[in-house]
């Protein structure tokens, strides 16, 4: 029986546990500054063709309440390289992780065999370089995730304003 590849395409989980990571701190650091208390902790992911491992999530609260949870996804997400969600009582949020300008269209002109003009249109605009983008959904416009959105959204998972 043949052992689960643990990276795909250059991409390992690897990398994403450290994406995870840094973007756990700066919304630690977001969450202390209004007075939340913030808990990490782990959760094992599973995913398709790659070997078992653990990410880190992390649990906010206020006074001694628990408001919302950020918990890893996983990689392998179609058009993104991760996902975390934003768990709250009310509803949920994902954040996605681009690459660069994110997905694109990619189209090709091949003429006697040869390709002789290839174009690449990005299929989302607002992605402006590597980070977590929250989608939002009635216009499907992604947007950078910084201190402001995320309080907004954890105050839209949670009920409680920040």
């Amino acid at each position: 029986m043949a052992e689960p590849k643990t990276e795909d395409a250059g991409f390992s989980s690897i990398e994403y546990v450290e994406r995870v990571t840094s973007f756990l701190g700066a919304v630690s650091g977001w969450c202390r500054e209004h007075g939340l208390t913030v808990e990490r902790d782990t959760v094992t992911l599973n995913e398709e063709l790659m070997a078992q491992y653990d990410a880190p999530s992390l649990h906010i609260s206020k006074d001694g309440v628990l408001v919302a949870k950020i918990l890893p996804v996983g990689s392998k997400i179609i058009g993104a390289q991760g996902r975390v969600d934003l768990i709250g009582r009310v509803t949920r949020h994902a954040f996605l992780f681009y690459v660069g300008k994110g997905p694109a269209f990619s189209t090709q002109t091949i003429v006697g065999g040869k390709t002789t003009a290839s174009s690449s249109t990005p299929m989302l605009s607002g992605v402006d370089g590597d980070g977590w983008y929250w989608i939002e959904a009635r216009v499907r416009r992604p947007k950078r995730v910084d201190e402001s959105l995320f309080l907004d959204l954890l105050t839209d998972v949670s009920d409680y304003e920040f």
